[in-house]
């Protein structure tokens, strides 16, 4: 197919049915950039022969040397359907598939419809593939799998076609297995607590039929990227259907599966495993492709190709004949007979919904927090999500979401680009050269050839100089942003006004909706561009369904925006990254001079990438927090080559600690019991006593380490604990981590200290820490009565009698709180946050007087949290204090050849090098 011009993609955007926006998820080297390349060769923009080596969409130079996606690119395609002969524009997107790049795959996904989830046949269901499938399930996608690497069946593995058969529907079922865990995992999490009992009636109310990967229903692609073909069942249906005598419909749901052909009856039987027959999808699909690779690429039976050719029905050039390299005509071959374009992209134009068809629930999701409730928003708000799903380029309603800034080198804008000649300048051109050509020969005759050229040497060179200098003064920064976006509603034009919506605006305060509001900002869209790859090609306007470059917004926008028109449109609900930033190195510049350079260049690197935290320690440090090490490798790369540009030092990485207590110990280092006197066995003198700098208020605290089951419950519901929803669901929740926690108090050593309940022990949390959605506990057993946290967090309103209400404390409470917040974020043993304490209140009171207001010690408020901050400090050192390592969780996969080396029992290097690590290995 030719390279479509840049008129005809601008005619499809327009027409949004015929638009479809996709990205390529998978596990690293599973195949996902070469499944690309051969899809970019479909429109002539790279060489069919090129197609898995080039890889087009690939374009840094780290990506090329370690063979890897390390960022998501974007390009158009056109597609005409051979179905009904229509054209397409597919908006395609390859992600990286290793897990420090996740957040790349984050990005992707929320610009999506669909996703092509590409399974390397041989190495089955990776880590990085459940994860895939993870966060396609949530974000409500349409998934088609594309199952990769059959050749390595035939010329690695050597299975023959029956046990690559069964071998495939293995992997297939993995697949499918992994999906069903997760609809399992969410329909039971979203039941209502009140039905928990019953687990199977959940699942038999849910429907999943349209859940699994299904050969016969046509998401299901079987391919050899590399060797460019691919095929679903339908293709090999329409092509026997005559010969078979059956239709090609009812043949495709039997071309798969346990059926096989019986040729008396002329008709498709089930049970082929039980009677020894061979499956339908063995002897009509795969014999035919391992014969062809038996003859072509194993015994190189070259003077048979011409008679293949002509059966397939293809047209083979006499270069083609002439090529030596066996897999070079294998490709040829068969990138003719099944090519991987025709197949993917007939199977995306079916399965994958256009943008005017958006699921509701995603529209939702989108839009909307979790398990809020909708009535609260304004009818604006609510009348916004029938434009995101009708997704009318017409609306007045102009909604963008920008998932990320990407960085773009100045010579690569359009406009920044040597513009093509037309015929008219090309001709001036020539009659200049001509009129230059005379006048030399003129000088020749005047033997004044020497003198001229030297002036005019010396005039060329000034003039780029002065030119030189020129665009350097224009182009100081090498590097441009432009807003990687999709339009959801209305058409985005050039020079538009939006409002920059933060993720705190909320419509249903009354006072954000105005551009006072801290939250909202004015942006004026810049240039318009259409990603093609590295590439970029200028628009004046885009309608609403298509992916977008934005440029001018690089002020604006740090790392991701929802943009609108309307002020009642809610800020998009934040990006899900399935991985957590957790290798923190400190980077200075190897020369001192250098520091103003490279905090301009952290500042690029923190816009440029979605996942990398930048920071400065209280000690001066900048700190850059990284998924991991080939994750730290690239940033060091793009400060060093493009941010920067100078040379940096990287520390080691920085360990992230936690600090918490431990029960004393009942026996010494020779495992001898420890005999304690009644004294030090009370716990009472572990209690903490502070008073403040006024004497006027005096504190008891004690700390006690909590219950691995207590910390566990914290972990679970951090998310909950932290975003304080008031939702029916949310409440419902409420007690349901209330009724957990009541039993985790159980095992609680605190009984010596009160005769209270685990009920009303529950009833008296006063909050959580650090930043009050931590794993620690701050338990009040004192006479004050105090809003719980149960209160805070479902926003009820405290009742208390008027003595109560004159309690003096109430006026202190949140400097109290404060207090215990500041010492669960930094421990005494090295500043890091705190985990699994219980600091329990003992006794606080609060002499009232005239001196209580008194400013010579500061304010009262002030000097509560000090003593708050000082007890809770003094009663963790008073316990066994401990420091907690993290310990990072990861699975190996490796080849068979070399699974005794990397084995627990063997003692290759790759074991060595998990022993220097400080590691734990589990077979």
């Amino acid at each position: 197919m030719p390279v479509v011009n840049l008129a005809d993609i601008i005619k499809l955007q327009k027409s949004v049915e015929r638009v479809r926006n996709i990205c390529i998820l998978a596990h690293v080297d599973h195949g996902k950039t070469t499944l690309a390349d051969s899809l970019v060769a479909s429109n002539g923009i790279i060489s069919q022969r090129m197609a898995g080596k080039l890889r087009y969409l690939d374009n840094r130079p780290d990506e090329q040397e370690r063979g890897i996606t390390m960022k998501s690119s974007s390009i158009s395609l056109h597609y005409r359907s051979e179905s009904n002969s229509e054209d397409y524009l597919v908006n395609l997107i390859d992600s990286p598939g290793h897990v420090d790049f996740s957040s790349e795959v984050s990005t992707a996904i929320r610009l999506c419809d669909g996703a092509i989830v590409v399974v390397d046949v041989v190495e089955g269901v990776c880590p990085q593939t459940r994860a895939c499938l993870q966060q396609i399930y949530n974000a409500k996608m349409k998934p088609v799998l594309v199952l990769n690497k059959i050749d390595r069946l035939i010329m690695e593995k050597q299975l023959t076609p029956l046990d690559a058969y069964f071998h495939i529907s293995q992997v297939l079922e993995q697949v499918n297995a992994a999906l069903g865990s997760i609809f399992a995992s969410d329909v039971l999490g979203n039941e209502d607590l009140s039905e928990r009992d019953n687990y199977e009636s959940a699942l038999q109310r849910s429907d999943d039929s349209s859940l699994y990967f299904i050969p016969a229903a046509g998401n299901v692609v079987f391919c050899s990227a590399y060797d460019g073909w691919a095929f679903g069942v339908h293709e090999f249906a329409l092509t026997y259907a005559d010969r078979l005598q059956m239709p090609a419909e009812q043949l495709a749901k039997v071309l798969w599966g346990d059926f096989y052909y019986n040729n008396k009856k002329k008709c498709a039987l089930p049970g082929a495993q039980e009677k020894a027959k061979k499956p339908m999808f063995v002897q009509i699909v795969l014999e035919n492709i391992w014969n062809l690779y038996d003859i072509i690429a194993i015994r190189k039976e070259k003077e048979k190709i011409p008679v293949i050719a002509e059966k397939l029905g293809i047209k083979l050039q006499l270069r083609d004949l002439r090529i030596a390299d066996c897999k070079a005509q294998i490709k040829t071959i068969m990138g003719q007979w099944l090519p991987v374009h025709r197949t993917i992209l007939e199977m995306v134009i079916n399965n994958v919904p256009p943008p005017n068809r958006i699921d509701e629930e995603r529209a939702h999701r989108l839009l909307f927090p979790q398990n809020v409730d909708l009535n609260l928003y304004p009818r604006q708000t609510l009348f916004l999500t029938e434009d995101f799903k009708e997704c009318y380029d017409r609306s007045q309603n102009v909604i963008v979401h920008v998932s990320k800034m990407s960085p773009v080198h100045i010579s690569q804008l359009p406009q920044n680009k040597p513009k093509r000649l037309t015929e008219e300048e090309l001709q001036e051109r020539r009659d200049e050269v001509r009129r230059r050509i005379e006048e030399r020969k003129q000088m020749l005759a005047q033997n004044e050839l020497v003198t001229i050229t030297r002036d005019l040497k010396e005039l060329t060179t000034s003039e780029i100089k002065h030119e030189t200098l020129e665009v350097l003064e224009e182009n100081v920064e090498e590097f441009v942003f432009v807003a990687f976006a999709r339009i959801f509603s209305g058409t985005l034009r050039k020079g538009m006004k939006l409002y920059n919506l933060a993720p705190k605006h909320d419509p249903r305060k009354k006072e954000l909706l105005n551009l006072n509001s801290p939250y909202v900002s004015e942006v004026t869209i810049g240039d318009l561009y259409l990603f093609m790859g590295s590439e970029l090609q200028a628009l004046d306007e885009v309608p609403a369904g298509n992916i977008v470059g934005i440029g001018g917004l690089e002020k604006d926008i740090v790392k991701s925006a929802t943009l609108s028109s309307t002020l009642y449109c809610t800020s998009f609900s934040d990006l899900t990254i399935m991985a957590t930033p957790i290798l923190r190195v400190a980077i200075e510049p190897v020369n001192p001079a250098d520091m103003p350079k490279l905090v301009k260049g952290l500042r690029l690197l923190n816009q440029a990438d979605a996942c990398v935290q930048v920071s400065i320690e209280p000690n001066g440090e900048h700190v850059i927090t990284t998924l991991g090490e080939v994750h730290v490798e690239k940033c060091v790369r793009d400060l060093e080559d493009s941010y920067a540009k100078i040379k940096v030092n990287v520390s080691k990485p920085i360990v992230s600690f936690r600090e918490t207590i431990v029960p004393e110990a009942t026996t010494d280092m020779v495992n001898e019991a420890i005999v304690k006197s009644s004294e030090e066995k009370d716990i009472t003198n572990k209690i903490a006593c502070v008073q403040t700098l006024n004497k006027l208020s005096t504190l008891k605290v004690i700390a006690l380490p909590l219950p691995q089951a207590i910390v566990c419950i914290l972990e679970k519901f951090h998310d909950f604990f932290k975003n304080e929803d008031t939702s029916e669901k949310s409440l419902q929740l409420l007690q349901h981590i209330k009724s957990q926690l009541q039993n985790a108090f159980k095992d609680f050593e605190c009984k010596c200290l009160t005769d209270l309940s685990e009920e009303q022990l529950v009833e008296r949390i006063w909050s959580t820490g650090p930043k009050h959605c931590g794993c620690n506990i701050l338990l009040n057993l004192t006479d004050y009565e105090h809003p719980n946290i149960w209160q805070t967090l479902s926003k009820l309103t405290v009742h208390a009698n008027n003595e109560k209400q004159m309690d003096v404390r109430r006026d202190y409470n949140s400097s109290f709180v404060s207090g215990f917040q500041l010492t669960t974020a930094a421990g005494p043993l090295c500043e890091e946050p705190m985990q699994g304490v219980c600091f329990i209140v003992m006794e606080w009171t609060v002499k009232d007087g005239d001196d209580l207001h008194s400013k010579t010690f500061g304010p009262f408020s002030g000097q509560v949290l000090n003593a708050s901050k000082e007890a809770c400090r003094l009663a963790f050192q008073n316990q066994p204090q401990r420091l907690v390592s993290p310990m990072y969780s990861c699975n190996i996969v490796v080849d068979a050849e070399v699974l005794g080396k990397s084995s627990i029992s063997g003692c290759g290097y790759t074991m060595s090098l998990f022993l220097s690590r400080i590691s734990v290995c589990f077979n």
